[in-house]
């Protein structure tokens, strides 16, 4: 092993400047790019934490949905959570979006115990984004939090992502999520490496460049004037891109609030965690480059530079990222030949040093995360998960470039896929 280290040292030790860049263009071009971006808006971060806070009360009054199908095992414990905050909801309402579980039943119970507000069933289910708006339909509030059934929070989540608004011009204000289930398993543990760097740092990084393009589904806060404005949620899957997507086309800004934290599970089996990603991916392009394609047109009247930049920024860092990954592989091996796997051990050197410089600082930035468990995962994480997804996120992108397969996802009924073709 020792012999082949020595050997591969030896050989990037006599190539030239201009041979290295050739042999890692892809690592040069589409990778470090992203991390420099991390890496320097962190700097920033660390710097302007804000130490103050808002006057909340005199913003205006907040009302949580929490909006689910078949959550019989998880609605209770997030109503408990919410009555728990430190800046409790003026009102909380849930939705039982078409249950066919006990979830109509457990909502009635909670509202009849105090600990809801409204509770609301469907008989026939119509998705996410309909069952949002059924809830904003009943509140009373002026801003509506948006929450999964199965997330609990920190303390002072609410408090923290109400403080967002302070700016009469944010529509919008993002939590951040964490994961909870992170050491049930190495694919979780994974995932929990996975949300810190591209949630906790990386959202926190584009929003900091007013590139926030989507506010988590699991819990964002919304101004409701702006929703009125926008007409709510639009029915189908994709729902958080497709309203901080509008809300940004209307003007308004999004907001990030590292603070408040949010607590989901994430998948423990590759087969689901794939299907996840599928419909996240499919959704994407589906979104970017069907229904917000006129972010990218240059013909179009009053076309604003900042929505061309994350559009952009999408399209080289995901879409030809994932396209150039098997390109680069035959073409390495084809002009190096058994040199190819000292070229690709000597990226994935580069990329594991970057991921771990990057995973400090998000850990940094986040000190509820308990990091210290996942240090010992982060090269398996930089060597498999990340391929791996690079994969899943090409399969998507051509199921739903050739297929349309976003619009058959059982995410969404399939009357509301009928509607939305």
């Amino acid at each position: 092993m020792w012999e082949m280290i020595d050997d591969g040292i030896t050989f990037f030790a006599t190539q030239s400047y201009a041979t290295l860049f050739t042999m890692f263009w892809i690592v040069v071009v589409l990778e470090f790019p992203r991390y420099l971006m991390s890496f320097f808006t962190s700097v920033f971060f660390f710097a302007s934490k804000p130490e103050f806070e808002e006057d909340i009360e005199s913003l205006g009054r907040l009302t949580a949905v929490i909006a689910g199908h078949n959550e019989e095992n998880s609605i209770e414990k997030c109503g408990e959570r919410l009555q728990e905050q430190s800046y409790i909801p003026y009102e909380v309402i849930a939705i039982s979006d078409g249950s066919t579980d006990k979830t109509r039943d457990d909502i009635h119970y909670l509202q009849n115990k105090g600990r809801l507000d409204g509770a609301h069933a469907t008989e026939l289910r119509g998705g996410k984004a309909s069952a949002l708006n059924l809830g904003q339909r009943f509140s009373t509030g002026d801003f509506i939090a948006s929450i999964d059934c199965d997330c609990t929070f920190d303390r002072h989540a609410m408090k923290y992502v109400m403080q967002g608004f302070a700016d009469p011009r944010v529509g919008v204000v993002s939590g951040n999520v964490i994961v909870r289930n992170s050491t049930e398993n190495i694919l979780s543990s994974f995932q929990a490496i996975e949300y810190v760097i591209s949630i906790c740092l990386g959202r926190h990084s584009l929003a900091m460049l007013d590139q926030m393009c989507c506010a988590s589904g699991a819990f964002s806060a919304f101004r409701v004037s702006a929703m009125n404005q926008i007409g709510g949620f639009d029915a189908g899957g994709g729902e958080d891109l497709d309203i901080t997507f509008r809300l940004r086309d209307y003007g308004w800004k999004v907001e990030f609030a590292p603070e408040a934290i949010c607590y989901t599970d994430v998948p423990t089996s590759i087969t689901v965690l794939m299907r996840q990603r599928f419909r996240w991916e499919r959704d994407a392009i589906r979104l970017r480059y069907r229904k917000y394609l006129h972010f990218i047109n240059p013909f179009r009247q009053g076309m604003q530079l900042k929505e061309f930049f994350h559009q952009y920024e999408f399209l080289v860092f995901n879409v030809i990222a994932a396209i150039a990954l098997p390109i680069y592989l035959v073409w390495i091996f084809v002009r190096y030949g058994d040199n190819a796997w000292f070229i690709l051990a000597g990226a994935q050197v580069v990329l594991i040093a970057l991921d771990t410089i990057t995973f400090a600082l998000a850990s940094y930035a986040t000190p509820k995360v308990k990091s210290l468990p996942l240090w010992p995962y982060i090269p398996a994480y930089s060597i498999f998960y990340v391929n791996f997804m690079r994969v899943v996120r090409l399969y998507a992108y051509v199921q739903e470039w050739i297929f349309r397969t976003s619009y058959k996802d059982s995410f969404a009924p399939l009357k509301v896929h009928r509607v939305r073709e």
